[in-house]
């Protein structure tokens, strides 16, 4: 597991979660066009990612 700086996706449809793991399975669909740096406001941690902590 590889720790990455907080991303996120900037697509309004997705759910508003930021990753930090850069084997996320759901930060991995994320297709690069939408994915942001950062937590972004309001956005809670991911649970896949909290989990491989």
């Amino acid at each position: 597991m590889t720790t990455v700086r907080p991303y996120h996706s900037r697509k309004p449809t997705d759910p508003d979660v930021y990753h930090w793991h850069s084997d996320c399975p759901a930060g991995a669909q994320i297709p690069g066009r939408n994915k942001v740096s950062g937590a972004g406001t309001g956005n809670r941690p991911c649970r896949l990612c909290e989990g491989m902590d």
